[in-house]
């Protein structure tokens, strides 16, 4: 709810080819490079009681958690969007992630508390070249 001003000397504009498309009704992530598909791969998502918002996003960061075989997987993308019903957790706010996960047998259903789980080989895949900014849909039906 706050706008600014930025000095147009102190910005970079680049184009970005890459977007990345989440239906949660086919638990399904697809990265695309001008238009064409890269990758697509089963998810998990939020559960009824948490459940992955609907909209458009972005990515905002990359994060590499301490143990790579933990919850969170080896890399985890911090998106610019927020839980619905989660103010905080895990002692942070309530974003939304994609990333990788310890548990793949639960992938192709719900299963989180909000963020988009991806199978590690997959988000390591990704992490290599997805810059931040790239724009994500997330969407009940593609």
């Amino acid at each position: 709810g706050t706008t600014g001003w930025i000095d147009l000397d102190d910005v970079t504009l680049t184009r970005n080819p890459y977007r990345i498309e989440v239906d949660l009704e086919r638990f399904e992530l697809t990265v695309r490079r001008l238009g064409q598909v890269q990758i697509s791969a089963p998810i998990a998502v939020g559960t009824g009681r948490t459940p992955t918002p609907i909209g458009d996003f972005f990515l905002v960061e990359l994060l590499q958690p301490p143990q790579p075989n933990g919850p969170y997987g080896s890399f985890a993308y911090g998106l610019s969007g927020y839980s619905d019903v989660l103010d905080n957790f895990n002692g942070g706010d309530g974003v939304i992630g994609i990333h990788g996960t310890n548990r793949p047998d639960l992938l192709g259903g719900p299963a989180s508390h909000g963020c988009i789980r991806i199978h590690n080989d997959t988000i390591e895949r990704m992490a290599q070249f997805l810059p931040l900014g790239t724009p994500v849909s997330i969407t009940e039906s593609a």
